[in-house]
């Protein structure tokens, strides 16, 4: 074999060296390349990286407290006499765009025909006036519903909101009127366990709230 066979012969394996380094290359750069892809979709997710999720996951964990039930037995209420007012028109609301701020239009309302309402006071409809205008009335107590414990002292301020009279009882306690602005106060010991009802004779049968008194733990 002559010198320029031998160096042509060189020359090829040489050059399929390279191709085959070139091809070894590209194959390790794509795996590399997908590998490097599939980490960043892992850590990157959306674009938030890994330490920002763990630290909103942390910030949005739910976080337990213990606390300690008071355990004083003097306990004191106050309660409101309020009563809740549904207003509406026999035509429907009219938008109005100089009005001082936006409120919900509502559709034509005619008040009921043969009314249901039970006697007592407690609710009231108006009717309709010169312009349509009606309302509807309801008479509570907020609070509506007292819990204690059995030998607990209980103190009941009765505060005069809404309503011009009230005459008030709490059962087997007191009975009294209430004017707007004035503040009447009962104390008591609630002995036994059971409920404790107390009522507004004027506005019957829904101005009614309850005290629920529980029972004394075992020793």
């Amino acid at each position: 074999m002559n010198k320029k066979k031998i160096k042509s012969k060189q020359t090829s394996l040489i050059a399929l060296a390279i191709m085959v380094t070139i091809s070894a290359t590209t194959i390790i750069s794509g795996i590399s390349g997908q590998t490097l892809q599939k980490a960043f979709a892992e850590n990157y997710s959306y674009g938030t990286t890994s330490s920002a999720t763990t630290t909103v996951s942390a910030s949005n964990a739910t976080t337990f407290k213990t606390v300690n039930p008071n355990q004083s037995t003097n306990k004191e209420f106050w309660i409101n006499t309020v009563h809740l007012d549904g207003m509406t028109n026999v035509h429907p609301g009219v938008k109005c765009d100089t009005c001082p701020q936006n409120t919900p239009l509502h559709p034509a309302e005619q008040p009921p025909a043969n009314s249901t309402l039970p006697a007592g006071g407690g609710f009231r409809i108006m009717e309709p006036n010169k312009v349509g205008a009606w309302d509807f009335r309801s008479f509570t107590f907020s609070l509506p519903q007292i819990v204690v414990s059995q030998g607990d002292k209980v103190t009941l301020h009765f505060i005069g909101v809404q309503g011009a009279h009230h005459v008030i009882s709490v059962e087997g306690v007191d009975t009294f009127e209430l004017m707007r602005g004035q503040i009447h106060t009962v104390s008591f010991v609630a002995n036994n366990p059971g409920t404790i009802t107390y009522i507004c004779h004027v506005h019957l049968p829904n101005m009614v709230g309850q005290i629920l008194v529980l029972p004394k733990a075992a020793a």
